[in-house]
């Protein structure tokens, strides 16, 4: 169509992710699956290998569809890496796995994340530290062990918000630290994924508390890097609900680290429940009246 940017180039190509036992804590209803920032991961490297100019530190309209899921004692997960670059710098990468039908020989195609990373980076403006060091309201605090034992069940390897997770109708505030990734020691181009992905957990508290729902990141509007996060520190998130009035959660996300340098924006990250209702917050959880206070 004229006027949109034209697709200069296609690269389609078999991707082999390593799996590494740590992976096999990040589980959906029993059964491990690739995170949602991990695939980022897989997509940025991928992109940076194909376009070594991209600034892949900047990413949009990140979409993750279905899970991917880890077999036990796999070493690997046999996927591809799609990505169309495009004539005004834009390049979108999707990850995705085939599976063919032994009786039918009919090959599938799921799509597990699409992302697309924008020739031109896009000014993020920053909200002052006072503002998101706070909360409004009442606040309700959870100590982490109950968070993972009874509201987000993952493996010890994602347990890294430690000490109280702050919640209110407001947000929430969470120290989260940051392992050495076991049997991993790659430089990842996002910084630590264990980072985001804790943040994931807090705005998924929030939900059970206000929206009564066990909420999962499928999407992500805007992430912006400034600084990667590494192994071995500590880091407070700020959660902001943007949108909470249906089932469909929005929330923005700014992680900082303890001297208050910002090290991530994420905006737009959109949550649901993803298991059809079969995932309930346990009773203790869930506030009394509408906002909890």
């Amino acid at each position: 169509m004229e006027g949109l940017p034209q697709i200069k180039a296609n690269i389609h190509k078999p991707v082999d992710i390593a799996v590494f036992p740590y992976m096999m804590d990040h589980r959906f209803m029993g059964h491990a699956v690739l995170p949602a920032v991990e695939a980022m991961q897989v997509l940025a490297a991928f992109v940076k290998e194909a376009r070594p100019d991209a600034n892949v530190t900047f990413l949009t309209e990140a979409k993750f569809a279905k899970f991917l899921y880890i077999k036990p004692g796999s070493e690997f997960i046999a996927a591809f890496a799609d990505i169309s670059i495009y004539e005004n710098g834009d390049v979108i990468a999707s990850l995705i796995t085939k599976t063919t039908s032994q009786k039918s020989r009919i090959t599938r195609t799921k799509e597990h994340a699409a992302i697309r990373f924008p020739g031109s980076v896009m000014h993020i403006p920053q909200i002052p530290l006072d503002i998101t060091a706070s909360l409004e309201g009442i606040s309700f605090d959870i100590q982490a062990e109950r968070i993972y034992s009874d509201l987000v069940l993952f493996g010890p390897a994602y347990h890294n918000i430690k000490g109280l997770l702050h919640v209110s109708y407001d947000g929430a505030i969470a120290e989260i630290s940051s392992p050495i990734k076991p049997g991993n020691d790659e430089n990842e181009l996002l910084g630590s994924p264990f980072i985001l992905d804790a943040a994931f957990h807090a705005a998924c508290v929030w939900g059970q508390r206000f929206r009564r729902i066990v909420a999962f990141p499928v999407g992500v509007e805007r992430r912006m890097v400034f600084k990667q996060t590494g192994p071995d520190q500590l880091f407070f998130c700020r959660i902001i609900p943007v949108m909470t009035e249906s089932d469909f959660l929005v929330f923005d996300a700014w992680i900082y680290d303890s001297d208050g340098t910002l090290f991530e924006a994420v905006s737009g990250i959109q949550m649901r429940d993803v298991s059809g209702g079969a995932m309930k917050p346990p009773q203790w959880v869930v506030a009394d009246t509408g906002h909890g206070e």
